[in-house]
C-alpha cells in the first residue's frame, strides 16, 4: 500500500505521482537491456548488424509499448476493492474465466519458470566471465574452468541459485526485500557508466558498432525480426498498472504512469545507443574489453552487472508463488474441494518443482546440441531461445483484451474509468499486434521451418502443446465438478463432437458417480 499525508493534498498527490513513477520505471528496466541486445540471438543481429535500424525498432517498441500501457490502464481501473488486480484477474474479467485460465496457465506453467531459469543461467554465465577477466589479468591464462568442467560447475551454480531463492524466499521475506531494494539502486549504476563510456570511447574514434564496415544493410525482414527481443526487454510494463489499487488519488495514475514508461523507452534508447557506440558487437559485458582499458575496470563492472542480475531472480521467486496461489483463489485452476485456498509454502514448492523440471528440460536440450550452434555458454541456449518463443505467445493472448477494451467502451458492460487517448491508443495498438505478430509468426515458425532452423519452431510449439493440454486438463476437472452448470468434460469428447446430447451424457455420468460411490462403500465396509 502506497503510504500517502492525507493533512496535504497537494503534497499527496505529488507524492502518489512519483511513487507510481518510480514503481513503473524500476518494473521495467531489467536484466532485458543487458540479454537482448547482445548475442546470437540479440538485437544488433537480429538487425542485420545495423544499429541503426536497432535504434529505429527500439523507437517505434517504444512508442507501441506506450499505447499499450494507455489501454492496459483502463481495463485495470475495472478493478474494485478487496479483486486481484493483476492481467490473468482482467483477462478472467473481459473474457470470461476460461481466457482467464489460459493466461494464467501461460504465466504460472511457462513463462515465469522461463524468466527465473534465464536470471539464474544468465547471472551464472556473467559471473564466470567476470571471473576469468581478473584470472586471465593475474595469471595469463584465459580461463579458470574448461570443458566438461566448467559447463558442469556452472550448471551447478545456476541451480544452486534457484534452489536458494526459491527456498529463502518461501519461509522469510526480509532478506529478500533487502537485497532487492539495495541492486534495483546498484542496476542504474553500470547503466549511467555505459551512457559516459559509450559516448566518450565513441568521441575518441574507437572501434563501434557504427563504423561503415561494420553496418549491415537494411532488409524489411530485420524489423520483425528485430521487435522479438526488443518486446521481451520491455516486458513487465503491464505489471506497473495494477499499482493504482493502491492509490487514494486515481487521477494522478494514468500520468504517472504514462511519464514511467516514456522515461523508460528514452532511456532504454539512450542506453541502446551507448551500447552502440562503446561495443562493437552490442554486448554490454564486452564494453570495457579493450587493450587500453585496465581488465580490473573490466572485471568490476562485470561483476556489479552480475550482481544486478539477481534482482531478476529475487523477484520473480517471490512473484511466482503468488501467481500460483492467486490462481487458485481466482479459480482458474481447479484446486481439491474447490477451496480456493494455497498455503504460501506448498505453492512455493509447486513452483520449485515446475522450475526444477523446466530447468533439467532447458539445460538438457542445450548440452544436446551441437556446440557450433550454442556456442561457449552451451547450456543457455534453449533457455535463451525459449524467451522469444514464449514472449510473442504472451502478446498474442493481449490482442483480445485490447479488442475487449475497445468493445466494452461501446456496450459499457463493464464498469471503468474511461482514460482520455486509450480509445486511439488501443485502436494503434491492437492493430499493430495483429499486423506485427501475424509476419513475426510467419518469419519465426514457417519460414524457419522451410529454411531448416528447427529448434525455435519446436520451442514454439512445445510450449504451444503445454499450454493446451494443460487449459484442457484444468478446465476439464473443473467441469466434472460442476458438470450440470459446465459441459466442457462432455464437448471434448470426440464421440460428442458430431451427435451431441446433454441430457443423455448427463444421465450416463451421474450412472456412474452413483456405481462408483456405491463400490467405494462396499470397499470401505469389507475392510472393516
Amino acid at each position: 500500500m502506497i503510504k500517502v499525508n492525507k493533512k496535504n493534498k497537494t503534497k499527496n498527490k505529488i507524492f502518489e505521482f512519483l511513487s507510481v513513477f518510480s514503481m513503473t520505471f524500476g518494473i521495467v528496466v531489467g536484466s532485458g537491456i543487458y540479454l537482448k541486445n547482445a548475442g546470437d540471438n540479440g538485437v544488433l543481429v537480429k538487425a542485420g548488424n545495423n544499429p541503426y535500424l536497432a535504434i529505429a525498432v527500439w523507437t517505434l517498441m517504444a512508442f507501441f509499448c506506450c499505447a499499450m500501457m494507455l489501454s492496459f490502464i483502463e481495463l485495470s481501473s475495472s478493478t474494485k476493492k478487496g479483486e486481484h488486480n493483476t492481467l490473468t484477474a482482467w483477462a478472467g474479467r473481459f473474457l470470461g474465466r476460461r481466457y482467464g485460465s489460459l493466461v494464467t496457465i501461460l504465466y504460472a506453467i511457462i513463462y515465469l519458470p522461463v524468466l527465473i531459469i534465464i536470471g539464474a543461467l544468465f547471472t551464472t554465465s556473467s559471473f564466470f566471465q567476470s571471473i576469468n577477466i581478473i584470472y586471465e589479468f593475474s595469471t595469463g591464462k584465459e580461463s579458470l574452468l574448461t570443458g566438461t568442467t566448467k559447463i558442469t560447475v556452472e550448471i551447478f551454480v545456476a541451480a544452486f541459485i534457484l534452489i536458494l531463492f526459491q527456498i529463502v524466499n518461501t519461509y522469510t521475506t526480509k532478506p529478500g526485500k533487502i537485497l532487492q531494494t539495495v541492486l534495483s539502486f546498484l542496476k542504474f549504476l553500470p547503466l549511467l557508466t555505459v551512457l559516459i563510456a559509450g559516448i566518450t570511447f565513441f568521441s575518441l574514434g574507437k572501434e563501434s558498432s557504427f563504423d561503415p564496415e561494420k553496418v549491415g544493410e537494411f532488409k524489411i525482414n530485420n524489423i520483425f525480426l528485430t521487435m522479438v527481443p526488443i518486446m521481451f526487454a520491455f516486458d513487465g510494463f503491464l505489471d506497473s498498472a495494477a499499482i493504482q489499487k493502491d492509490c487514494e488519488h486515481k487521477e494522478v495514475v494514468a500520468p504517472a504512469m504514462m511519464t514511467g514508461i516514456v522515461a523508460v523507452s528514452i532511456f532504454y534508447i539512450i542506453i541502446s545507443v551507448a551500447i552502440f557506440m562503446g561495443a562493437t558487437d552490442g554486448n554490454i559485458l564486452n564494453i570495457f574489453k579493450r587493450d587500453n582499458i585496465d581488465p580490473r575496470i573490466h572485471f568490476t563492472f562485470n561483476l556489479i552487472i552480475t550482481l544486478t542480475l539477481l534482482t531478476m531472480v529475487n523477484a520473480y521467486s517471490v512473484i511466482y508463488p503468488i501467481v500460483i496461489r492467486a490462481s487458485i483463489e481466482e479459480k482458474f485452476v481447479y484446486s481439491k474441494n474447490n477451496e480456493g485456498q494455497l498455503s504460501k509454502i506448498k505453492s512455493s514448492w509447486i513452483s520449485i518443482l515446475i522450475v526444477f523440471i523446466f530447468f533439467v528440460g532447458f539445460v538438457g536440450s542445450s548440452l544436446l546440441l551441437p556446440k557450433s550452434v550454442t556456442g561457449d555458454d552451451s547450456y543457455l541456449y534453449t533457455a535463451y531461445l525459449s524467451s522469444d518463443s514464449t514472449i510473442i505467445i504472451v502478446y498474442l493472448l493481449h490482442v483480445p483484451l485490447i479488442i475487449q477494451m475497445l468493445i466494452n467502451r461501446k456496450t459499457k458492460k463493464i464498469e471503468v474509468r474511461k482514460v482520455k487517448g486509450a480509445y486511439c491508443a488501443a485502436i494503434f495498438s491492437s492493430s499493430m499486434l495483429i499486423l506485427t505478430l501475424a509476419y513475426i509468426y510467419y518469419l519465426n515458425i514457417i519460414k524457419s521451418l522451410i529454411d531448416g532452423q528447427l529448434i525455435s519452431p519446436i520451442m514454439w510449439f512445445v510450449f504451444i502443446i503445454i499450454l493446451l493440454v494443460s487449459w484442457i486438463i484444468n478446465e476439464a476437472i473443473i467441469s466434472k465438478n460442476n458438470i450440470e452448470i459446465n459441459d466442457f468434460y462432455f464437448r471434448i469428447n470426440p464421440k460428442n463432437w458430431f451427435n451431441y446430447d446433454k441430457q443423455k451424457c448427463l444421465e450416463i455420468f451421474n450412472a456412474r458417480k452413483v456405481l462408483k460411490n456405491d463400490k467405494g462403500k462396499q470397499s470401505k465396509q469389507s475392510k472393516e
